[in-house]
């Protein structure tokens, strides 16, 4: 079954609807994800579960906050979640912040094979590229712990409005949280937090 087909069984699970080019830029992304992951370990998932987790989770967070303006992704790894979220909304801008070499070459890959424009791929630490990323409306962050040093290098770049999205499963709900949504299906927990700058 090609990753169009698992993609299309499980956004019906999810009951969403895409036009055919996000889905089709969605299946390539999978496709990608797995020719890379026999060179360089990106996931541990395959099959409908990688599809479910890493795309149609995001779509779905994506489509429910329909977020715009900015957006930064900690830790961005793999390209989840901030691939799917590029493509699905209308965004001016996506930052991905990576540290690892390898993976960041596969992010820039993708960027440009999937042609996403607007969207930016940095090879650093995200404490160390925080100073240049100023007031993004949008940070996420999955499988990466909110430490102490995430969260300060997060308020030096945050305002007021920027809205920081942390996808995870099973953590226990975090200071600042201002809602807390749960995906249908797999019960991943997204914390929506505004973090305190008084």
């Amino acid at each position: 079954m090609s990753h169009r087909e698992v993609l299309e069984s499980e956004l019906q699970r999810f009951q969403l609807d895409l036009p055919d080019s996000q889905k089709l830029a969605l299946a390539r992304y999978c496709d990608e994800l797995v020719h890379w992951n026999r060179k360089i370990n990106l996931t541990g998932l395959s099959g409908a579960n990688m599809v479910r987790r890493l795309v149609v989770e995001p779509v779905w967070v994506g489509l429910r906050l329909k977020p715009g303006g900015t957006l930064v992704d900690i830790g961005s790894g793999n390209g989840s979640p901030a691939i799917p979220l590029h493509i699905v909304s209308r965004l001016d801008r996506t930052h991905l912040i990576e540290g690892r070499t390898k993976r960041a070459a596969f992010l820039r890959h993708l960027a440009a094979s999937l042609k996403l424009s607007r969207l930016a791929v940095h090879h650093a630490r995200f404490e160390e590229e925080a100073p240049t990323l100023r007031s993004p409306d949008w940070i996420t962050l999955q499988g990466v712990a909110l430490s102490p040093d995430v969260i300060d290098s997060i308020r030096q770049i945050s305002s007021g409005t920027t809205t920081v999205v942390w996808i995870t499963a099973g953590a226990e709900t975090p200071a600042d949280c201002v809602q807390v949504l749960e995906v249908p299906v797999t019960g991943t927990q997204v914390f929506l937090l505004r973090l305190d700058h008084s």
